[in-house]
């Protein structure tokens, strides 16, 4: 649950968290245990978001990272979170709503609907090359402005996601 100062703490009344799978940076899959539902209690459910854990001395607080499907994939094959590339947009103003799609060859597109004028050039330089590093990648990553970003059918946005080739149909 979110706490008043917008930091992800468990309810350990409600449910038992785990981290399993994790990298090298501590993420990996959530898992949930509920503790109160008695007619239909989750055992060890792996409910499809990445998230890390950090120990503090007055409790546990978690970063969701995203939905597992959503990562991406850096040149040296690690995995790059939804959360890690929102902090490349950090401070940057002119950006009301991105998505970064990513294609098989690492090349990477990312659409953003404008707020205003839309970001600096300089600006937008920036937060291609924070992705760039982030992605440890010399592919091209493609700018390009949108008046709006469609929704997936579910009705929620994918903010990155990987675009995997089509298999071709032979005739």
């Amino acid at each position: 649950m979110e706490n008043e100062a917008g930091e992800m703490k468990p309810s350990y009344d409600t449910a038992f968290l785990e981290i399993v799978d994790a990298d090298a940076h501590g993420i990996g899959d959530l898992i949930v245990t509920t503790l109160t539902n008695d007619y239909m209690p989750l055992l060890r459910y792996r409910i499809g978001d990445l998230a890390e854990r950090r120990v503090q001395p007055y409790g546990n607080q978690f970063t969701v990272h995203g939905r597992a499907r959503d990562a991406l994939t850096a040149a040296d094959g690690r995995r790059v979170t939804t959360w890690q590339v929102d902090q490349c947009f950090a401070g940057v103003g002119g950006i009301m709503h991105y998505e970064l799609r990513q294609h098989e060859n690492g090349d990477c597109l990312l659409r953003f609907v404008p707020d205003g004028a839309g970001p600096a050039t300089e600006e937008l330089r920036r937060v291609v090359s924070q992705l760039a590093n982030l992605l440890k990648s010399s592919a091209e990553i493609k700018t390009e402005a949108m008046p709006v970003l469609v929704p997936a059918a579910s009705g929620k946005f994918r903010l990155t996601c990987r675009v995997d080739a089509k298999p071709t149909v032979q005739t």
